[in-house]
């Protein structure tokens, strides 16, 4: 037996407890190995207080297709003084046929490529100074299947050592993202005479890099799906106070509706997020963001709040800082108070793309009214299998034994996330549109009831997120027979907003709050009514005549879409117009404009597909629905959608670090198309063909980065410029110690 082996026996023969990990008689050796995508377990008993917090070393699960780094911790042994110029290997090697592994790729150390060896390490210190470890990354497309992962270390003495870890990123989730641009054509503020403000809608690709945020801190791989669902045009500044503590205020509760008809008018799809996005400039404050059940809203560039509000739409309330929030949210010790959370992540984190680590001591919660955030491992585990995130698995290796007898629990988040767990396997499925009378309103009060939409189409008859109310909604006939009925559901808010505020409790006391309602069409009817019981608080009997729509006329205009129309309704209701398309001859469409007045409009088209485009209005008298004949337009091909992730435009980083470039491509839909060739250049020079990679960041000084890419026909480019700046002379650790924070 080689001495080497004898050491490494005695070694593991002594290595009784984390207590006296330090007890060991080799010069050089692994302490451990952390695998992070955004927060993880490692060597929890070190710091967690409560053992009900603690779990294994990378419990927290993997996600397939995002990058992950892998941090190797490394020893100088207790006899011996700190052994500087330590560097290594990983290997990466991936199971086949349930027992096998096949010889791997090896990965180099991320710059600076070594690190010292130290003997006993404070905690925190170590854990939180990206310097104290050798430090890997994994790219997204070998984070995939049953991995294998064996790091190697060699110090300049010759001394080494190597250490095993297997991992599963089998679990594959995506953040599928639909837009509804929101532009503003109204007073520049509250104040009487104020002058008027126009700001154009943002666009998909406003949309794309917005959630690079999201990307990063929820548990999905790299690339999302997006889709355009249309622009609506605001008219109200968002400046009014708040109608409760927690709650959006009366004009964000307005907004939502008008962006939940757009989501009607797109068929209300139960497997995508739609998020409306604002452009920069509308005047807003306190309130920054509002989410309305399944609705949401945030302004361009605002990563932060749309990570918040998509976290509301996947379910997930508010944490527990400024606001009493989640009751199942746990308090992390020693960072929380005993028994008390205050949105503490409970684990450290790591940004993937700057390997940035986040020290539980003082990041929060990115659900909670506290900052600095982060994704605890609470959330991270509530959006685990998360049926928002269409959950799916692949790489799946499996033998006919295997995964009955060695099948690891800890890694299912049931054992690691306190009660109660979240469903193991949740499927989003794509549920198929019914005719509908759609009705959207707003409560104002106990007793007052406005109706802001009434339309008949085709949706599906869903309220993702919402609380019934009560009160029945009902397509009345003759003699007051009720032809059909649908409960109506309160789509509860939840404000992001810079002030620390009580969660919505809940309660249909809050006022105003934005509810819908789907009754299935049984006919015509004679009159729609909103009751509970005995007491009715909205009625709307049919019109004389059912209105009707004339000519329907639609032309381009560069990037507009003019329509035209005639509409005549014996209806005292203001009538309702909305615009949809369709590429594949009307069997699907989709939403273009909402909220529509007058007899003329001009709609921005750059969310349409090139080619055959169908055309069709929607008139609603505020009871019936009629619709026109199609339409055609030809709208001419356009160039890609190429949108940089990362880095941020007007970011700094320090020079040599790694640094993530990420790139989004899509056709103008959001769709994914081929690309046949990607370019990145760094201040003019070839840096990587990869639309997700890494490289070292240059040095310091002002820095343009463009990304280029080519499909079958057409090119596109986006640059971006950031800033390096010099790294210090010795690392500092970037985040206080547990005993300093508390």
């Amino acid at each position: 037996m080689s001495d080497f082996n004898s050491e490494r026996i005695f070694r593991e023969r002594i290595d009784w407890s984390d207590t006296f990990d330090h007890v060991r008689m080799p010069r050089l050796y692994i302490q451990g190995i952390e695998v992070t995508q955004a927060v993880q377990y490692y060597r929890a008993a070190q710091h967690l207080t409560d053992p009900a917090d603690r779990a294994p070393d990378n419990a927290v699960t993997l996600i397939a297709g995002k990058p992950a780094w892998v941090r190797v911790y490394v020893r100088s042994g207790f006899f011996f003084g700190d052994t500087p110029g330590v560097t290594g290997t990983l290997e990466v090697s991936s199971r086949v046929m349930g027992f096998l592994y096949l010889p791997g790729t090896t990965l180099s150390p991320q710059p600076p490529g070594t690190v010292t060896a130290r003997r006993s390490p404070a905690y925190a210190v170590e854990r939180g100074t990206l310097g104290y470890t050798l430090n890997f990354i994994i790219p997204a497309a070998q984070m995939c299947g049953h991995l294998r992962l064996t790091a190697r270390i060699q110090s300049p003495g010759g001394e080494t050592d190597d250490h095993v870890i297997y991992i599963d990123a089998t679990l594959r989730q995506t953040l599928r993202l639909r837009g509804i641009f929101v532009g503003y054509n109204g007073p520049a503020s509250s104040a009487a005479g104020a002058p008027n403000l126009t700001i154009a809608a943002p666009t998909l690709a406003n949309l794309q890099t917005t959630s690079a945020w999201t990307l990063l801190t929820f548990p999905v791989r790299s690339f999302a799906t997006y889709g355009n669902a249309g622009t609506i045009t605001w008219n109200r500044p968002l400046t009014d106070a708040p109608s409760c503590p927690g709650c959006c205020t009366p004009n964000w509760v307005a907004l939502n509706a008008a962006v939940q008809a757009q989501r009607v008018a797109d068929g209300n799809r139960t497997d995508v997020l739609y998020y409306g996005l604002m452009g920069p400039g509308i005047p807003m404050g306190p309130v920054i963001g509002c989410n309305s059940g399944g609705v949401s809203t945030g302004t361009t560039g605002d990563g932060v709040t749309m990570a918040h509000e998509l976290g509301h739409a996947s379910g997930r309330p508010h944490a527990p800082c400024g606001t009493p929030g989640d009751p199942t949210y746990p308090a992390y010790e020693p960072y929380d108070p005993a028994g008390t959370p205050t949105a503490s992540t409970g684990e450290y984190g790591l940004d993937i793309s700057t390997g940035f680590i986040f020290s539980p001591a003082t990041f929060k919660d990115f659900m909670s009214y506290c900052g600095p955030r982060w994704i605890s491992l609470h959330n991270y585990g509530r959006l685990t299998n998360n049926a928002s995130l269409d959950p799916t698995h692949q790489c799946e290796d499996s033998f006919w034994w295997r995964d009955y007898i060695l099948y690891d629990r800890l890694l299912i988040p049931e054992k690691w996330l306190p009660d109660p767990p979240p469903d193991l396997i949740r499927i989003n499925p794509i549920m198929e549109r019914e005719t509908v009378v759609s009705i959207i309103g707003v409560m104002r009060s106990e007793n007052e009831v406005e109706i802001q939409s009434v339309m008949r189409l085709e949706a599906v008859p869903v309220v993702e997120n919402g609380v019934k109310t009560g009160m029945m909604a009902e397509l009345i006939g003759s003699k007051g027979k009720v032809l059909a009925s649908a409960p109506v559901y309160r789509l509860r808010t939840h404000a992001m907003s810079h002030c620390g505020c009580d969660e919505d409790s809940g309660g249909e006391e809050n006022y105003p709050y934005l509810f819908q309602a789907f009754i299935p069409n049984a006919g015509e009817g004679e009159g729609l009514r909103i009751h509970s019981g005995e007491k009715v608080f909205w009625h709307r009997p049919a019109p004389d005549e059912k209105g009707s729509l004339g000519d329907f006329r639609a032309r381009l205009r560069e990037d507009l879409l003019v329509v035209e129309w005639q509409f005549r309704s014996s209806s005292e209701v203001e009538p309702e117009f909305w615009l949809q398309w369709s590429n594949d001859e009307g069997k699907t469409w989709n939403a273009l404009a909402t909220s529509m007045q007058g007899e003329k409009a001009e709609v921005n088209i750059s969310g349409l597909p090139s080619g055959d485009i169908a055309i069709r209005l929607l008139a609603s008298d505020g009871f019936s629905t009629t619709v026109s004949e199609h339409v055609h337009i030809d709208v001419p091909s356009r160039e890609p959608v190429v949108s940089i992730m990362h880095p941020r435009e007007g970011q700094t980083f320090m020079a040599g670090q790694s640094m993530r470039l990420l790139g989004m491509v899509s056709d103008v839909t959001g769709e994914e198309i081929e690309v046949k060739e990607v370019r990145w250049q760094l201040d003019r020079r070839e840096a990587s063909t990869n639309l997700d990679d890494f490289v070292a960041a240059p040095p310091a000084g002002d820095h343009t980065l463009k990304l280029m890419v080519a499909g079958d026909d057409d090119k596109a480019e986006v640059s971006v410029h950031f800033k390096t700046i010099s790294a210090p002379d010795e690392e500092a650790p970037m985040e206080p110690s547990p005993k300093a924070a508390k």
